[in-house]
């Protein structure tokens, strides 16, 4: 499987180095766009093969099997409907775009042209997800009733870095406010109410975000994201029956999963795997394009719509504003 990188920045170099661990069909890096020429040759020194470049024009003409988008956040919208267009599948890095409108149009794409689009979201695949989710559908800790979590690290604040820079979408909640929202939604669902407050900055991006999600029959979620602080890390999910604790980094290679059962007894998990984890993400996507399927079932085009419908009121009610992308 011939796979073409636009972006090749750290996470792109992770997700390339971990190709080496599918198991279902030999990957490899084909071409590589970058901002600057010089970006991709480096990128490409240690690929045998791969081609550098710095035009889209030239990449799309690689005969590329699929795409690996891993830009920052706003530069994904065109990236992938040029991809679309061409009839090249696209795994797209979250958030698949800035906004409803843009994520609309990316999927009308998909459908229009009947070529695979999924969003990378890649915890979901993890084996730690994998056993929450087996846990939550024995019934071990009964219905879920509310869940907390936050995901945080602090950026280094300079202007060259796109996480304090409103025109690469800088802010907590598209890099990794995502995470909890994404939780939250496979877990229960789409959310009645959406409440947030947080620190804004003079550029009017998010430093830290606080969301609480409101569900029907009283359940609610309660989610946090930072740039500027250390939070704990974790996620807990609490149900009827009983709690699940992922211990930091929950959306990573946790320390362990707690699975607490009430008044009884607790077990543990620890989950270990080979490299990063994207191999699992990147099995989901041979999975679906062998089917001959335009989106996963796991992560379907109807979740990210969900979610961005979410960030984007939350971006409302905080007055998140990104240049020339206003709600």
């Amino acid at each position: 499987m011939k796979w073409g990188i636009i972006g090749p920045g750290n996470i792109a170099k992770e997700f390339a180095e971990d190709l080496k661990y599918v198991e279902s069909e030999k990957c490899i890096v084909a071409a590589v766009l970058g901002k600057e020429k010089s970006q991709a040759e480096k990128f490409i020194e240690k690929l045998d093969g791969a081609i550098a470049t710095q035009s889209i024009n030239e990449f799309i003409k690689a005969k590329l099997d699929i795409v690996y988008i891993a830009t920052p956040h706003p530069l994904h919208y065109k990236q992938a409907i040029i991809c679309l267009e061409n009839k090249i599948p696209v795994l797209c890095e979250k958030p698949l775009a800035i906004n409803e409108k843009q994520v609309t149009e990316i999927i009308i794409a998909s459908k229009n042209n009947n070529t695979f689009l999924m969003e990378g979201m890649w915890t979901r695949f993890l084996p730690s997800f994998r056993f929450l989710f087996s846990t939550l559908n024995a019934g071990t800790i009964g219905d879920v009733l509310n869940i907390h979590a936050d995901m945080s690290f602090i950026a280094e604040k300079d202007k060259s870095n796109r996480f304090f820079n409103p025109e690469l979408g800088g802010g907590s909640l598209l890099d990794v406010g995502i995470y909890p929202i994404y939780l939250s939604y496979f877990l229960l669902g789409n959310p009645e109410t959406v409440f947030a407050c947080g620190k804004i900055n003079e550029s009017h991006i998010d430093e830290t975000c606080g969301i609480t999600l409101k569900y029907k029959d009283g359940k609610y979620a309660m989610l946090e994201s930072s740039i500027i602080t250390q939070t704990e890390g974790s996620a807990w999910i609490y149900g009827t029956e009983g709690t699940i604790r992922i211990k930091k980094p929950w959306t990573e290679q946790p320390e362990k999963i707690e699975v607490i059962i009430n008044n009884e007894s607790s077990f543990k998990n620890i989950p270990s795997w080979q490299g990063r984890g994207f191999q699992y993400e990147v099995e989901e996507v041979i999975k679906c394009l062998q089917q001959n399927k335009i989106e996963s079932e796991t992560v379907p085009h109807h979740a990210s719509m969900s979610v961005i419908k979410i960030m984007d009121e939350v971006r409302r009610q905080l007055n998140i504003v990104y240049p020339e992308q206003k709600i």
